[in-house]
């Protein structure tokens, strides 16, 4: 192999075994992370130890200029995690370890590292452990980083590991190639805005307290010395929870309440495309007060009910629901593959971010046997768009998130859906669509 190969906290052993490129993958390994144009990672196993292998493309000319502008300079991408990873160490933070990094002749790059002890932060949050002197810890943690010069663009919950050792609470990161480090000091308000929606999109389909997610986020910026602009960060970050806002007093009853003739015309409007048989079973997820279980019961259909908000499953047994019901959050549905056989998401999608609602199609096309339905906001509309300059006169982050048909279309398609019918109340001027997928067995 022509280019350049260098090991870095290598060991003897280590230098023998993975003496090139070709003696790395020689191992067994296997895919490790989702692929993507720029990067894919492999998990190589080797003498009982674990190593993960990152594969980098050419480096892309942004990339070049920034590495070549900002510190530690590099010449790819590989060579930039290795530098900003032995930073990271120097100061004391857990790591990967670094074994070896490398360019070939062609402009790629890759790097070697052994696998880092303890277990990402979202698989804590996802088993409910929500340890307040660890979360207290971890927002220090990130805030002192960020103060001490590292720009991560990464940091999130997915990058943050975590173990315990003789009863204190240890962080590591991983996912380095994009860092930075800059001069010690108050961290730019634009770093710090960004680590925190990237906790967020992270954590998004956890069912994370609000009041826990502003304390991490108020002493993070006060360790990364932000504190004086915490509220014009905070307020620009989207709602954490879109289900803890119903459990205010007397929210999930209004909720329930508004706007009768607006249900009845977007209830005609899911008619028209609903491809469900009678005497099928139907999850809905999230069911909110219970509005669609009339449309529900008149075609047939065994319901079963999740909602994030127990004010709103309060609201739906108040108004004379007697099918199954659980508290639970849409995209971690507590059922098997194809338990129902469909689904419904209504009024939902428009609330998450792009990935989140992503991850809700995939639950819902999980846990149905034949067809899902969805409404989604188009984002080519004339309401859409004076949402969003309202948005931007007002400095807010955006509280509804459109998404195309076509999108939604390959999310389901991915899933083994295929589209069945779709319809808007008026197009392009309004904002609300719906639409209607079958499996493509079913079709």
């Amino acid at each position: 192999m022509s280019g350049n190969y260098e090991f870095v906290c290598a060991d003897d052993a280590e230098r023998a075994r993975f003496a090139d490129r070709d003696a790395i993958l020689a191992h067994p390994h296997e895919l490790a992370a989702q692929q993507n144009r720029a990067r894919s990672v492999v998990r190589i196993r080797a003498d009982g130890r674990v190593y993960y292998m990152k594969q980098f493309g050419p480096c892309s000319i942004r990339n070049r200029i920034t590495f070549a502008m900002t510190r530690p300079h590099a010449k790819d991408d590989a060579e930039r995690e290795c530098l900003v990873t032995l930073a990271l160490r120097q100061r004391g933070v857990e790591t990967p370890r670094p074994v070896l990094r490398g360019r070939m002749s062609d402009g790629r790059s890759f790097y070697l590292c052994e696998q880092m002890p303890g277990t990402p932060l979202v698989e804590h949050l996802l088993r409910c452990e929500h340890d307040p002197t660890m979360l207290r810890m971890l927002a220090s943690f990130c805030g002192d980083l960020l103060a001490a010069g590292f720009r991560l663009p990464d940091l999130s919950a997915d990058h943050v590991f975590v173990r315990q050792e003789l009863g204190y609470w240890r962080f590591g990161l991983l996912d380095l190639h994009n860092g930075e480090v800059a001069a010690e000091g108050p961290a730019p308000l634009k770093t710090c805005r960004r680590a925190l929606r990237r906790f967020q999109r992270s954590v998004q389909s956890l069912p994370i307290a609000r009041h826990a997610a502003l304390r991490f986020a108020l002493r993070l910026l006060k360790r990364a010395g932000a504190a004086r602009h915490a509220r014009t960060i905070v307020r620009g970050l989207s709602p954490m929870d879109t289900a803890a806002r119903y459990e205010r007093t007397g929210k999930a009853k209004a909720y329930k309440d508004r706007n009768p003739a607006r249900t009845e015309r977007e209830l005609a409007l899911l008619a028209s495309v609903w491809p469900g048989r009678p005497g099928e079973t139907v999850l809905d997820a999230p069911c909110g007060a219970g509005r669609l279980s009339p449309f529900l019961r008149a075609r047939g259909h065994g319901i079963g009910r999740v909602d994030g908000a127990f004010a709103m499953l309060q609201q739906a047994m108040d108004g004379g629901a007697t099918e199954p019901m659980a508290q639970a959050h849409a995209l971690a549905l507590p059922f098997v593959d194809r338990a129902f056989d469909g689904a419904v998401q209504f009024r939902f999608l428009h609330h998450l971010e792009p990935s989140a609602q992503k991850a809700a199609v995939q639950e819902a096309c999980r846990v149905s046997r034949r067809f899902f339905v969805a409404s989604f906001f188009h984002p080519c509309s004339v309401h859409h768009a004076s949402r969003r300059l309202r948005d931007l006169a007002s400095g807010r982050a955006p509280m509804r998130h459109a998404i195309t048909l076509s999108r939604l279309v390959r999310w389901c398609k991915a899933n083994g859906f295929s589209l069945h019918a779709h319809r808007a109340e008026l197009p392009y001027c309004k904002d609300l669509w719906v639409a209607s997928f079958v499996r493509r067995s079913d079709a």
